[in-house]
């Protein structure tokens, strides 16, 4: 069987993958918090990189798949547009509010009048709230006898590529519109392409340069999720080729080298077999929701406040402690603010393209103005 024959609606194991990693990462940020060395991270010393590099590896996978499946299928670069600002910025405006305005506030050692006054708490606020220029990491008087000193969100690193991503996903829709009967097939040849320059960077940051943009590889995950859909008609899946992706993938691990060849090359195929091989009752946490996102935006703040707030905390207690919290604050977050959100994309982007038919129309001097028809 083919990917194009599992890649049909919505029930697949996604919603899991995702919760996993974004669990992953927040595993991952304990150790950090704590200031632990990294062997403490069971995987680095083994694999050469962390279990929250590989998770974030994984969410990049699966946005470059599905948002391109997304783009495609919709047809429409203002319903497109719509779908991603409301997955992504209803939610990160709530918690900034929730963080910069009520959270940090309270544990500042700053006197109220001066963390508010400070041109960095606004800085924050607004470079995280657009993430299209890059985010910060730090406000005012917080944190700032921790192991991660200042660091109040360093999860959000990762939102401005992701967005802008999204954008050049648009942008390439958007060069062919002139041509829309060879615009997926244009897509479909450039695509392999800049999955291989981008593989070629990586490995040679890796291997050859003195210093590896973490950056790169993202891109590269992003790239090849969105080239197996746009080729899903070609590529292979059966649990003997899941099956051997992670035997390939143990045998690589006794070598840190290998293993990171083995990794890149297999980490896209691999989850899409563990999104839709697995059936069964494995299937049912799909429908609960999607609270991947909650957990991804809200665990790094509160990790570092319980270690704050609670010196000598144990790795464990730590992990545990935050995971029960994020988990509840990101099932609200879902079901009060994204999934609500993502419920009006379709609404906002009629909207938006009746007001642009509108707009065109009376530049065009196709529909006469208010004035023009002696009203108003």
């Amino acid at each position: 069987m083919r990917l194009s024959d599992y890649a049909v609606g919505r029930d697949n194991n996604f919603n899991l993958i995702r919760f996993l990693a974004a669990l992953s990462v927040l595993f991952g940020h304990s150790v950090a918090v704590l200031g632990l060395p990294s062997s403490r991270e069971f995987v680095f010393d083994h694999l050469g990189f962390s279990l929250a590099e590989m998770a974030v590896d994984v969410f990049f996978v699966a946005s470059g798949f599905l948002v391109t499946a997304s783009l495609i299928n919709r047809g429409s670069l203002i319903a497109y547009l719509w779908a991603r600002a409301l997955r992504i910025y209803p939610a990160l405006w709530v918690m900034l509010a929730l963080t910069v305005f009520g959270l940090a506030p309270a544990l500042t050692t700053l006197p109220l009048a001066d963390y508010f006054s400070a041109p960095k708490t606004w800085e924050y606020f607004a470079k995280c709230a657009t993430v299209l220029g890059g985010v910060r990491y730090s406000l005012p008087g917080v944190f700032e006898t921790m192991p991660r000193k200042g660091e109040f969100n360093g999860s959000l690193w990762t939102l401005p590529i992701e967005f802008r991503l999204y954008l050049y996903l648009a942008a390439g829709w958007f060069v062919f519109a002139l041509t829309p009967a060879i615009r997926v097939r244009a897509l479909t040849v450039l695509a392999p392409p800049a999955t291989v320059v981008f593989l070629g960077l990586i490995l040679e940051g890796r291997f050859f340069a003195t210093t590896f943009n973490a950056a790169d590889i993202r891109v590269f995950m992003f790239l090849a999720g969105s080239t197996l859909y746009l080729w899903r008609d070609h590529v292979p899946m059966g649990r003997g080729l899941l099956f051997a992706a992670l035997a390939c993938l143990a045998l690589a691990s006794f070598d840190k080298s290998v293993f990171f060849v083995a990794y890149v090359l297999l980490l896209a195929p691999l989850v899409l077999h563990l999104a839709y091989i697995p059936k069964g009752r494995i299937r049912a946490f799909n429908g609960w929701g999607d609270f991947s996102y909650g957990v991804y935006i809200y665990a790094f703040p509160i990790q570092q406040t319980l270690a704050f707030l609670f010196p000598g905390i144990g790795l464990v207690a730590l992990i545990a402690l935050a995971a029960l919290i994020t988990i509840a604050v990101a099932a609200l977050s879902w079901f009060l603010i994204e999934k609500r959100a993502l419920a009006r994309k379709d609404e906002a982007a009629a909207a938006t393209s009746r007001a642009l038919n509108l707009g065109l129309a009376k530049f065009a001097g196709v529909v006469p103005s208010p004035r023009s028809r002696g009203e108003g």
